[in-house]
């Protein structure tokens, strides 16, 4: 059995390194702080996968159904979209959570895929739900591979900051992305939101070679991963042109004020 458990999660941080340098100068950086600590605790390799069937029938109808691996789990997640910006979207939207082996397929836990996506919309469907998860195949896949390290605070704070390289595969678009990003998560009780807080604070103030990632990892991948608009022949041949008149201008031609 699945369960619904809240979508937005205060105690994590994601943000998306800027420049090549990002993880050096976080580990300088941490390790120049007088009133933390920073040690390693190893790597964690984790996948999503996101599901839909080719007419992506699933995004149409506003849910956003994925599996993720991570430390041996497995689990089943169902969640309705929203492209509300960040700011606009409700905290208390919950996820459909439901635990599984790592070589299950959804058809062989349809029936709480099915409960879970009726329960979460108050109008009926109009489509065949069993065979849309019949038919739902990877369209997107994200493979995360961390160093992480633990940051303790001289008050007994406690949070995880992960160094990740991430792959994006879009097989819709057929294209791969690589990127570095970095994850925080505090690993201390909630009293200790506040020293969370300022120590993120720290970062952003001291660390200008990340930037928070003002959107959900899924919108993230999408958006790496689109088609790329081919450049407009006629006009890249008239900026050519252009710019190759500019560079044969003579001494002579050019008129100083």
């Amino acid at each position: 059995m699945g369960e619904f458990v809240a979508k937005y999660n205060w105690n994590r941080k994601h943000y998306i390194a800027i420049t090549k340098k990002a993880f050096n100068k976080l580990l300088s950086f941490g390790a120049s702080l007088r009133a933390y600590t920073l040690r390693p605790t190893g790597r964690n390799l984790s996948t999503i996968t996101y599901y839909d069937t080719p007419e992506n029938l699933l995004q149409r109808t506003g849910i956003l159904f994925y599996k993720t691996s991570e430390n041996g789990k497995c689990f089943f997640k169902l969640e309705k979209l929203s492209f509300l910006p960040k700011t606009l979207k409700k905290n208390d939207e919950q996820i459909f959570v439901h635990e599984i082996s790592q070589r299950d397929t959804p058809e062989e836990h349809s029936l709480y895929l099915i409960d879970a996506i009726t329960s979460m919309f108050s109008t009926q469907f109009r489509i065949d739900l069993e065979n849309v998860i019949k038919s739902v195949r990877p369209k997107l896949v994200i493979e995360i591979r961390a160093d992480v390290y633990k940051v303790y605070g001289g008050t007994g704070f406690k949070c995880d900051m992960a160094l990740e390289n991430v792959v994006y595969r879009n097989f819709e678009t057929k294209r791969k992305v690589k990127c570095k990003e970095v994850t925080f998560t505090l690993d201390s009780p909630q009293q200790f939101r506040k020293n969370y807080d300022e120590f993120l604070a720290l970062v952003n103030k001291h660390c200008k070679d990340i930037v928070e990632m003002n959107e959900s990892r899924y919108e993230h991948a999408k958006n790496l991963t689109k088609p790329i608009t081919p450049v407009d022949k006629k006009n890249f041949q008239n900026y050519k042109k252009q710019k190759e008149k500019e560079t044969k201008r003579r001494p002579e031609d050019i008129i100083e004020g």
